[in-house]
């Protein structure tokens, strides 16, 4: 993207969001990369370059649209799509700052909940797919009498891993960001 479609789009999701009467800085709360800054201090830092998205191995990485209003160009994560395998090379293209480089084992996207309605292993039919295929196996994603998954949000780093995996149709499983403060 360069500077003046940037501009443009920016324009364009200002107005969008005066239009609709949005008055917000995003759509809804988004799943953002691996390292980044808090919501606010993120938007205001993005230069919205995609690079991050470009260097994305698995994919999982895509920019948000002129819907978005302020938001617009930022990247966000969908475990829909792809999951996130921390390997950080986003934090590493970022030149702003908006992305930081943290330890793998700090890393905190967002947290996994379970729709327990949803659920097939809660419809008392064999599933372990999110807890065989976590990559904090054992540890984000516990067995409650050996057959029900429950999610532990102190080891949870929201790859999407699990939500990526979940058989059910609909999901069962959702990746939301962590509340900040």
């Amino acid at each position: 993207m360069n500077r003046r479609m940037f501009i443009k789009a920016v324009a364009g999701g200002c107005l969008l969001g005066m239009v609709t009467g949005a008055g917000k800085l995003t759509a809804s709360p988004q799943l953002r990369p691996p390292g980044a800054l808090p919501e606010t201090d993120f938007l205001a830092v993005c230069a919205r370059c995609g690079k991050c998205q470009e260097i994305c191995p698995l994919s999982c990485i895509s920019l948000l649209h002129l819907d978005a209003g302020l938001a617009v160009g930022t990247p966000k994560m969908n475990p829909l799509v792809s999951y996130c395998d921390l390997c950080m090379k986003c934090t590493e293209v970022c030149s702003t700052g908006a992305l930081r480089s943290i330890p793998k084992e700090d890393v905190r996207i967002g947290v996994a909940h379970i729709d327990n309605d949803l659920c097939i292993a809660r419809r008392d039919d064999d599933c372990q797919t999110c807890y065989r295929t976590c990559p904090q196996y054992g540890k984000a994603i516990k067995l409650e009498r050996r057959k029900y998954p429950v999610i532990d949000p102190d080891y949870c780093t929201g790859c999407g891993m699990c939500e990526h995996v979940c058989p059910a149709d609909p999901k069962a499983v959702h990746v939301l960001p962590r509340e900040e403060g």
